[in-house]
C-alpha cells in the first residue's frame, strides 16, 4: 500500500464523477443547492474510494481467497452505483436518464483509464507509474483534453434533447440497466484478459486493452446516436404539431369571421328595429348595440404587441363560447422571448384552459383567469381555470385524455421545451378543483437592467 494504491483510487472516483458530470450538466436542469450536492457527495465518495487501498493487498487475498477478484469488482461497481445516485441529486433526471448518462460517463472515465493505465503505464512506460508527479500530470492533460473534445461533440446533442431521453417505464430501465451491466461486465472481462497469470503480470494484452477501448467507444457512440434520433423525432413532431396548430388557426379564424358575420347581421336588424321603438327601449337596444361594438373593438394594451394579438383573439373566441376571460398582465418585461415562443407558450396555456372549461355548463364554472407579471428577476406567467376530476401526471405534465394523444399531449410538452429553453420552469397542480399553470423564466441580466432603466425614465 503505497502513494500510487491512493492516487489509483481517487484517480478513478474523480474521473468518474468529472465525466458522469460533464454529461449530467450539458443534457439536465440542476436541483437546488445543487454545488452544497456536488461537494459533500464528492467528498463521500472521495472518503469510500480512499478505503480501498486498506484491503486491497493481504486482507483481500487472505480473508477472500479466490473471491478476492469478485470482492474487487464488486467494490467499483458499487463505487459507480453510488456515483449514479450522486448524479440523480444533483440533476433533475428520471432513473432511466440516469442510467443512460452514468454509463456514458463510466465509458468516457474508461477510455482515458485504457489508455493510460493499460497502453502507457503497463505496456509503453512500465516505469511511469513509480514517477507519481508524471503520473499524475499525464493523467490530469489527458483527462481535460479527452473530457474538451467529448463535450464538444456532445454539447448540442444532448443539450438539445430537452433535459429527458427515457421516461421511467418498465422498458426503458430495463434497456438503461442492461446497458449499465453490460459495460461492467465488457470493461472488467477485457482487464482480465490484460493478465493472463500473475507470472506474466507485467506483460500487457493490446487486444484486451484495444477490446475495451472499442466496446467503451462502441457504447459511447450508440448513445450520441440514441440522442440524434431522439431529437429527429422531436423535430419532427414539432414540425407536426405546427402544421396541425396551423390548421387549427385557420378553423379557428373562420369560426371568428363567421362569428362577426352573425353580430353584423344582428346589427342590421337592431339598427332597423331602433327607427320604430319608443326612447325607453331605444336606449336599451343602444346599450346593447355599446356592448356587442366594444367586444370587438376593444383594444388590449398589455406593453407587448405579440401579447396584445393573442389576448385579442382569445377574448374574442372565448366571448362566442360564453367564457369569462380574466387578465391582469403587464407584458412590457416579455422583450426577450421570442414572438413565436411568446405565441406559441401563451396561446397552448390559453387553448388548453379554454378547452377545459368548455365541458362545463354551469357559468360560473367557465372562467379562465390569466397573470403576468414580474417577481423579482423572474417573469411569471399564470393561468387558472376549473378542473373536475384527478388529473394524471406524468414526468410533471398532465396526461391528455384525448384518443388524438399525438397533438393533444404535445402542446403541453413544446411548452415545457420552450420555458426550459430560457433556463426557467413549468409547474402543474390542482387544488380545490382549479387547475393551476405556473411559469417562471428568469429574464435575462441585460434586460433587467434594460426595464429598471425604463421604470426609472418612467418615473
Amino acid at each position: 500500500m503505497g502513494a500510487v494504491d491512493f492516487f489509483e483510487e481517487l484517480r478513478f472516483i474523480w474521473e468518474l464523477l468529472a465525466a458522469e458530470h460533464l454529461f449530467a450538466f450539458v443534457f439536465a436542469k440542476r436541483r437546488e443547492r445543487y454545488g452544497w450536492t456536488v461537494v459533500i457527495s464528492g467528498l463521500v465518495l472521495t472518503a469510500w474510494a480512499c478505503l480501498y487501498p486498506f484491503w486491497q493487498n493481504d486482507f483481500l487475498w487472505d480473508v477472500f481467497g479466490r473471491w478476492g477478484k469478485v470482492f474487487h469488482v464488486a467494490w467499483y461497481i458499487s463505487l459507480a452505483v453510488a456515483s449514479g445516485i450522486a448524479i440523480y441529486l444533483c440533476y433533475y433526471l428520471t432513473v432511466a436518464d440516469m442510467l443512460f448518462v452514468c454509463a456514458a460517463g463510466y465509458s468516457l472515465q474508461h477510455v482515458e483509464f485504457v489508455v493510460v493505465n493499460e497502453v502507457l503505464a503497463k505496456g509503453i512506460w512500465k516505469r511511469l507509474p513509480n514517477l507519481l508527479p508524471v503520473y499524475a500530470a499525464i493523467c490530469v492533460v489527458t483527462t481535460v483534453l479527452l473530457y474538451a473534445l467529448a463535450y464538444h461533440i456532445v454539447e448540442d446533442k444532448f443539450h438539445a434533447s430537452g433535459g429527458t431521453l427515457f421516461e421511467d417505464k418498465p422498458s426503458n430501465l430495463a434497456f438503461t440497466a442492461l446497458m449499465y451491466l453490460m459495460l461492467f461486465a465488457a470493461t472488467f472481462m477485457c482487464q482480465s484478459i490484460f493478465v493472463s497469470s500473475q507470472a506474466n503480470y507485467e506483460r500487457i494484452n493490446y487486444l484486451g486493452a484495444t477490446t475495451d477501448f472499442l466496446i467503451c467507444l462502441l457504447i459511447l457512440s450508440v448513445q450520441y446516436n440514441i440522442c440524434k434520433v431522439h431529437n429527429l423525432n422531436r423535430e419532427k413532431d414539432i414540425i407536426g404539431q405546427l402544421l396541425y396548430e396551423r390548421k387549427r388557426q385557420y378553423e379557428l379564424s373562420r369560426e371568428n369571421i363567421e362569428a362577426i358575420n352573425h353580430k353584423c347581421h344582428d346589427l342590421k336588424h337592431q339598427l332597423r328595429a331602433l327607427k320604430q321603438v319608443g326612447q325607453d327601449e331605444r336606449n336599451q337596444y343602444i346599450d346593447e348595440l355599446e356592448h356587442s361594438i366594444d367586444i370587438y373593438d376593444a383594444v388590449v394594451e398589455t406593453g407587448n404587441e405579440v401579447v396584445d394579438t393573442i389576448l385579442s383573439e382569445k377574448a374574442l373566441n372565448c366571448e362566442r363560447r360564453k367564457i369569462r376571460l380574466s387578465c391582469i398582465v403587464d407584458a412590457s418585461h416579455l422583450d426577450f422571448m421570442s414572438t413565436l415562443d411568446i405565441y406559441a407558450i401563451l396561446g397552448n396555456a390559453l387553448d388548453n384552459a379554454i378547452e377545459t372549461v368548455s365541458k362545463y355548463q354551469d357559468d360560473d364554472k367557465r372562467v379562465i383567469s390569466l397573470t403576468i407579471k414580474t417577481v423579482g428577476d423572474f417573469l411569471s406567467i399564470q393561468t387558472n381555470n376549473y378542473c373536475e376530476g384527478e388529473l394524471e401526471i406524468c414526468g410533471g405534465l398532465p396526461v391528455t385524455t384525448k384518443r388524438d394523444k399525438e397533438h393533444h399531449g404535445f402542446g403541453m410538452k413544446s411548452m415545457r421545451h420552450l420555458v426550459d429553453k430560457y433556463g426557467g420552469s413549468l409547474a402543474v397542480n390542482v387544488k380545490d378543483n382549479v387547475f393551476t399553470l405556473q411559469i417562471l423564466v428568469p429574464m435575462p441580466k441585460e434586460f433587467v437592467r434594460l426595464y429598471a432603466e425604463r421604470e426609472v425614465g418612467r418615473n
